[in-house]
C-alpha cells in the first residue's frame, strides 16, 4: 500500500486511504493498537506517533467494523478452551490477541472513538468541508460522516447500527423470535463442535507426548532443545537490556510492568535450558519440559508487558525500533523452541486444528449477535444515521449531479463467503439501507469489508454500481466461497437468496487461486481506486502469502509476493438450481464503473 501512496508516505499517487473496518483485530482493544495498528501502518504515520497519539501523513479514513465494537465477556473464557497449537506459546491466542486473551474487549467501541474520533460528541455528524491536516493532528467528526475529495463525494457508514428492523414493536417481536430459535439452533452446533475439538486436542496431546518421548531418550534432540531454550533466554535478556535503555522515554508505571515480567521470565528459561543440557536422567527432563511450557507462558506475558510500554514510546524514537527488534527476536526464538518440542504437528493437523478452531470462533461470533438481537429494543434502529445517509445523498445529488458518489461501510451487502453469506446482520443492514442507495441510480460505488476474502459483484438491484467486498487484509487465514467446487451442495438456500436479491455474476479470491507459475497460497489484496471524469476504476492488487520461502524458512517472517493482475474465481452468472455456476480462473485487472452502462470486468 506504501508503494501506492503518495508522497511523503511513497512515490505512488494514492492520496488517502479508505478503511473499511476491523481497525484492530480481534477485539479493539486499546493494547492491540501498537501491535496491530501502529506498527503495520507505521509508513503512513509521522515518526512521532504513538499507539495513543495516531497523526497520519496522509488522509486515513476508516469506519468500525464488529472487531472494533467487541466486548466479550463469558466469550474471552471459552475462548481458553479452544485447542492451542503450541502449549508454552499458545499459538492461537498468541497469533490472535497478541499473548494473552482479551481483556474484555473494546468497551462498546470505545478505544476506536478515542483512537480517531473527534472528543466532542457534540459536533455534527459531518461539518462542512472536513478538515483533514496531514501532519497533524486530525479526528474524525463522528462515527459516520461525509467528505468531497475532487470529483467525488464520498459517504462513511458505521453499518454496526444499521441491521436492526424499524418500529413497530411487532417487527422487535419477530427479530426476537428469529433470534432465539437461531440460538437453539448454534447451542446444539456447539455442542458438536465442543466433542470435535475434544477429540482433535486428545489427538494432539497424545501426538505431542510421543514426540517428547522420544526427544528426551534421544540425546541429540535433548541437547538441541536445551540450546534453543538457551536461545530463547538469550533474547529476552537482550530484551531486558533494551527496556533498560528506553526507560527514560515511555511511561514508568508500564516500563515498571514490563521489567518485573521479564525479570520473571528470563532466568526460567535459563533454568530449564541448563537442565536440559545436563541431565542424562530422563525422568528428570520430563518435568524440565512442563516447567519450559510454564515459562513460555511467562514469556507470553512479559511481550505483552513489553507491546504495552512499546505502545507509549515516541515513533521516531531509536530506542523504540531497538526494543521493537528485541521483542521480535524473543517471540521468534519461543516459537522455535516450542515446534522443536512437539508444540507443531504435521499440516495436515495443524490445518484441522485451525479450521475447527476458527469454526468455533465464527460459532460463538454468532452466539454473541443472536444474543444481542434477542434484547432488541426500538430504539436499536438506527434512525439518525439513516436519516442523515438519506440526507447526504439528496444535497450530493441535487447540488453536484456530477460528482462520483461512493459509500463504504464494514458489512457488506452481498458476499458468498459462507461465514456470512445471508447471515441476519448483512441481511439487515441491506433491508435498511438498499433502497437509499439504489434511488435513481445515485450511488455509483460500494466498498465493504467483514468477510475474509476479496469479491466483486454485478447486482440488479444496484445495475450500474461497483459492489466490492475487501476483507483480504491482514487477518490470519482468508475464507472459502461457497461457490467454490464440493461447497455449494451444503449451501443451496444461500445461494438461491442471493440470486433471489439481485446477484447475477461475481468474482472472488482468497484461499486461491494458485497463480499462473503454479505457486498456491493465501492472497491478501488492497483496492487502488482510481478516480477519473467518466469512469471509475478499481484494480485490485494482490499480495500472496508464499509457503515455505527463503525468509520465513530462516524464521524471521512470512515472505510475500505482489500478484498484479489479481488471480480470482469468475463467475459470469449465477443460474437457477440445479444449474451450477461455471467458475474459470482469471487474471483480473481492474473493473470499470460508468454511469450509465453496468461495471465491466477488464483481464490481464
Amino acid at each position: 500500500m506504501a508503494r501506492d501512496a503518495a508522497a511523503p508516505v511513497g512515490a505512488g499517487n494514492g492520496r488517502m486511504v479508505l478503511h473499511v473496518g476491523d481497525v484492530v483485530y480481534m477485539t479493539g482493544e486499546r493494547r492491540l493498537y501498537e501491535r496491530n495498528f501502529r506498527r503495520p501502518y507505521t509508513s503512513f504515520l509521522t515518526p512521532e506517533s504513538t499507539a495513543e497519539d495516531l497523526v497520519f501523513q496522509l488522509p486515513f479514513l476508516p469506519v468500525p467494523g464488529n472487531h472494533d465494537y467487541y466486548d466479550l465477556g463469558g466469550w474471552a473464557k471459552w475462548v481458553a478452551r479452544i485447542p492451542l497449537l503450541a502449549p508454552g506459546l499458545r499459538a492461537i491466542v498468541h497469533e490472535i490477541f497478541a499473548f494473552g486473551l482479551p481483556e474484555g474487549g473494546s468497551d462498546m467501541g470505545r478505544a476506536y472513538m478515542e483512537a480517531f474520533v473527534t472528543r466532542d460528541m457534540t459536533a455534527p455528524a459531518s461539518p462542512e468541508p472536513m478538515p483533514y491536516v496531514p501532519g497533524g493532528q486530525t479526528r474524525l467528526p463522528n462515527r459516520y460522516y461525509q467528505f468531497t475529495h475532487g470529483n467525488a463525494d464520498f459517504f462513511a457508514l458505521d453499518s454496526n447500527t444499521l441491521d436492526a428492523p424499524p418500529p413497530p414493536a411487532d417487527a422487535g417481536d419477530r427479530m426476537r423470535q428469529v433470534a432465539q430459535d437461531h440460538i437453539t439452533a448454534l447451542e446444539a452446533r456447539v455442542r458438536v463442535m465442543d466433542a470435535a475439538l475434544q477429540r482433535a486436542q486428545r489427538a494432539r496431546d497424545e501426538r505431542r507426548d510421543a514426540e517428547r518421548r522420544a526427544a528426551i531418550q534421544d540425546t541429540d534432540r535433548r541437547i538441541a532443545l536445551g540450546e534453543l531454550a538457551a536461545a530463547a533466554a538469550a533474547r529476552l535478556e537482550e530484551m531486558q537490556s533494551a527496556l533498560e535503555t528506553a526507560s527514560t522515554e515511555g511511561d514508568p508505571v508500564r516500563f515498571g510492568a514490563a521489567k518485573a515480567a521479564l525479570a520473571r521470565s528470563a532466568p526460567q528459561w535459563r533454568d530449564g535450558a541448563s537442565a536440559l543440557l545436563e541431565t542424562d536422567d530422563l525422568d528428570d527432563a520430563r518435568p524440565v519440559l512442563d516447567r519450559l511450557d510454564a515459562a513460555g507462558d511467562e514469556a507470553c506475558r512479559a511481550l505483552l508487558q513489553a507491546e504495552a510500554f512499546l505502545g507509549t514510546l515516541p515513533g521516531g524514537s531509536t530506542h523504540r525500533a531497538v526494543l521493537t527488534s528485541a521483542s521480535d527476536a524473543a517471540e521468534r526464538a519461543q516459537a522455535g523452541y516450542a515446534r522443536a518440542a512437539g508444540g507443531a504437528g504435521s499440516e495436515s493437523e495443524e490445518a484441522r486444528l485451525h479450521t475447527l478452531s476458527e469454526e468455533a470462533l465464527d460459532l460463538q461470533r454468532e452466539l454473541a449477535l443472536e444474543r444481542r438481537r434477542v434484547r432488541y429494543r426500538a430504539e436499536d434502529y438506527d434512525q439518525a444515521q439513516l436519516a442523515w445517509l438519506e440526507a447526504a445523498l439528496e444535497q450530493s445529488e441535487r447540488e453536484h449531479p456530477e460528482r462520483w458518489r461512493i459509500v463504504y461501510l464494514h458489512h457488506p451487502l452481498y458476499t458468498t463467503i459462507g461465514n456470512h453469506c445471508e447471515r441476519p446482520d448483512v441481511i439487515g443492514l441491506r433491508d435498511n439501507i438498499l433502497e437509499l442507495l439504489q434511488r435513481r441510480a445515485r450511488v455509483h460505488l460500494v466498498l465493504s469489508g467483514h468477510s475474509h476474502a476479496f469479491e466483486w459483484f454485478r447486482s440488479d438491484a444496484l445495475p450500474n454500481a461497483g459492489i466490492f467486498v475487501t476483507g483480504g487484509g491482514g487477518q490470519l487465514t482468508l475464507r472459502r466461497s461457497m461457490l467454490e467446487r464440493g461447497r455449494l451442495r451444503r449451501q443451496q438456500d444461500r445461494y438461491e437468496a442471493l440470486r433471489g436479491v439481485g446477484v447475477q455474476e461475481c468474482a472472488f479470491s482468497g484461499r486461491g487461486p494458485d497463480a499462473a507459475d503454479g505457486i498456491s497460497g493465501s492472497i491478501y489484496h488492497y483496492l487502488r481506486v482510481v478516480v477519473g471524469t467518466d469512469h471509475l476504476q478499481v484494480h485490485p492488487v494482490g499480495v500472496r502469502w508464499v509457503r515455505g520461502g527463503e525468509e520465513e524458512e530462516r524464521g524471521s517472517a512470512r515472505t510475500y509476493r505482489r500478484e498484479e493482475p489479481m488471480p480470482v474465481y469468475y463467475a459470469p452468472e449465477l443460474p437457477e438450481l440445479p444449474d451450477r455456476p461455471t467458475l474459470t480462473q482469471r487474471a483480473l485487472e481492474y473493473v470499470e464503473i460508468r454511469r450509465d452502462a453496468p461495471p465491466r470486468p477488464v483481464w490481464g
